[in-house]
């Protein structure tokens, strides 16, 4: 079968591998279409040390199983059987694997094999652009639900990216109607403009911090760091009111200096958000049933064969792409 194969830093091939054997309980999925998403782009600009070459890439995919029914799979597979398991808390599970991760194959490539209670069937009113959204979506649906925050909050997003985009999508259906948007891309900004955001304020000039300043005044009740840089770090920090939350959702980079003092006083309280457990994924695959939520308009296609065109234009010219996917089978 053809895969497509991460060999080098910035560099991905397509090759012809084994097709997998599914063991007892998996099933085989003839994958159709499958994202790339931010840890991917990590793993091919080589800053992911648990995506190694030479390996598959991927975990957000839409297929079909031998039946023909089209289906959408969770790739985050637990155990079942740990203390955070059996408490609903599988994405904290203490034996946790990810396709296309460590040694798992991912999904950028013609066959994949997935334990079946991994597997959702899906309509064909949900087209591939928006049933390979459901994986990151429901990342968002896990923060807000952890977030919990009260009616009427006021929101700051820092990070107009895919995540970034998703949640401010996710909190307009929510009913949130201040909204603030920071990034440093134009083309990303005038997205979330388009989308509905209240204000989007470019940080990379200081009339664009002094604006997301002035709308935050005393501070905004949660903010969300969507993008893992030190600088969106602190800027998440910075827009939060005395006493209110921050989220750190991003993870562009492992470890960061933050004025803890200033935070400290302010007693801004933090929440880390990781990944999701199924509860989330189906509740994010309910929203995008619904047609709640769709990044289409801003999705862009390549044939799998221009897996190496894909990865080079999400890395170093997006535009007001916010979700490539790869056309498998």
């Amino acid at each position: 079968m053809r895969a497509l194969v991460y060999t080098a830093p910035r560099q991905v091939v397509v090759e012809d591998r084994p097709r997998p054997q599914a063991a007892d309980g998996e099933i085989e999925i003839a994958v159709a279409a499958a994202g790339i998403c931010g840890s991917d782009i990590s793993g091919f600009l080589g800053h992911s040390r648990r995506r190694i070459p030479p390996m598959v890439l991927g975990h957000e995919l839409v297929g079909r199983r031998a039946d023909g029914s089209r289906v959408v799979a969770n790739p985050l597979i637990s155990c079942g059987r740990c203390t955070a398991c059996l408490g609903g808390t599988q994405n904290l599970c203490s034996s946790w694997r990810l396709l296309g991760m460590d040694q798992t194959a991912g999904c950028y490539q013609e066959f994949v094999t997935v334990p079946e209670q991994q597997v959702y069937e899906i309509s064909d009113e949900l087209t591939d652009a928006r049933a390979v959204v459901v994986e990151p979506l429901a990342n968002i649906v896990h923060l807000f639900r952890i977030a919990a925050p009260a009616p009427f909050f006021r929101l700051g997003i820092v990070g107009g990216g895919t995540m970034g985009t998703l949640a401010l999508q996710t909190a307009l259906w929510l009913g949130v109607r201040e909204i603030l948007v920071q990034d440093v891309s134009e083309v990303r900004l005038a997205v979330a403009r388009q989308l509905g955001a209240t204000l989007a304020a470019n940080a990379a000039s200081e009339v664009g911090r002094g604006a997301a300043r002035e709308f935050a005044r005393h501070g905004l009740d949660l903010v969300l760091d969507a993008s893992g840089t030190s600088e969106a770090r602190q800027a998440a920090f910075d827009l939060c009111r005395p006493g209110g939350l921050v989220v750190m959702l991003g993870m562009a980079k492992e470890r960061s200096e933050i004025d803890f003092v200033t935070s400290i006083r302010k007693e801004h309280r933090v929440a880390m958000s990781f990944a999701y457990t199924p509860v989330d994924f189906e509740r994010s695959l309910k929203l995008l049933t619904a047609g709640h939520i769709d990044l289409t308009p801003w999705t862009v296609e390549m044939p799998l064969s221009d897996g190496q065109k894909a990865f080079d234009k999400m890395t170093t010219a997006p535009g007001d792409t916010l979700k490539m996917t790869l056309r498998v089978n």
